[in-house]
């Protein structure tokens, strides 16, 4: 008998912690699911103030106190989402379209490749698109992608920068490191100074003092200095602020919530007309890294 009283008390002990646990599941995964609810409304919102900062920053490049495209920091609050955002004229970045050998190559060994390894890079993005299929000393044309089992190269100019991804030899790692500093442009050989990141900086001919100086003016809040690649040549028809740019957007919510995304757009020939090329997300600081840091020097 009392054995049977202990085993009905054992079960009643058994389902009674079964019920709290399947209680405790169940409260936990409400909890979860009000947290992704949360998060998602909170990404919703940074994606909305983020566009919101796009269209301001289309119209401020044709105010009179115009915005610097040069990567310097603005801030902006709406709908009390704290934005710190970034625009860049892609004329201050190397153009796939356009660079030369020696500044591919000066820009792959300033990301630690080894001078060999940068030299068959740089000439594999300049046979990847050039509209021959003769492979140039140490590029890469159909044969060696079909030998690496990869599709042929576009032997045409490149239409995004993801498509360097393609590019044989080129790593995920090369890539992610690379990509900021990149553009499809139009076929720009040197990027433009007054907008170059400091790592481009450090590769194009200025002395040190030159550079430092273009830093300085963007800390401080100074206009940039003209260069002759500052302005679209003459054959380009383009309005005053016409041309592709790039946007980098940091949102802090309320709640805590961070997101940072990549805009690319371009600009039509009327105030504040724009369209967007792409979008992306990007690591939360990225702009900072890319824009603040002073670049060492590079001999080439």
């Amino acid at each position: 008998m009392n054995t049977q009283k202990g085993f009905i008390l054992l079960m009643v002990i058994a389902v009674l912690t079964a019920a709290s646990a399947a209680l405790a599941i169940a409260s936990f995964s409400a909890r979860l699911g009000a947290k992704e609810v949360g998060v998602t409304i909170d990404l919703a919102r940074a994606q909305s103030a983020a566009d919101a900062v796009l269209a301001r920053a289309a119209l401020g490049l044709g105010e009179q106190k115009a915005l610097y495209a040069d990567g310097r920091p603005y801030k902006f609050i709406i709908d009390d989402v704290q934005m710190t955002y970034r625009l860049v004229n892609n004329r201050g970045l190397i153009d796939l379209n356009g660079a030369k050998g020696k500044l591919l190559t000066a820009f792959f060994i300033r990301l630690d490749l080894s001078r060999s390894d940068a030299e068959d890079m740089a000439a594999a993005i300049l046979d990847w698109r050039d509209k021959n299929d003769r492979a140039r000393q140490n590029g890469a044309e159909s044969r060696a992608y079909q030998n690496a089992g990869l599709p042929p190269p576009g032997n045409r100019r490149f239409y995004d920068v993801s498509e360097m991804r393609g590019v044989l030899g080129m790593s995920a790692a090369l890539y992610q490191a690379a990509a900021p500093y990149l553009t499809a442009g139009p076929g720009q050989s040197e990027p433009d100074p007054a907008t170059a990141p400091a790592l481009v900086l450090s590769l194009l001919d200025l002395s040190t003092a030159q550079r430092n100086e273009i830093l300085d003016r963007r800390r401080e809040g100074s206009a940039p200095a003209l260069t002759q690649n500052s302005k679209p040549k003459k054959t380009e028809k383009q309005g005053k602020n016409q041309g592709s740019y790039r946007l980098l957007v940091e949102s802090e919510l309320p709640s805590g919530t961070k997101q940072a995304v990549q805009l690319v757009f371009s600009t039509g020939p009327r105030p504040g007309e724009y369209a967007i090329l792409s979008r992306r997300t990007v690591p939360i600081g990225q702009g900072a890294q890319i824009y603040e840091t002073k670049a060492r020097d590079v001999n080439y």
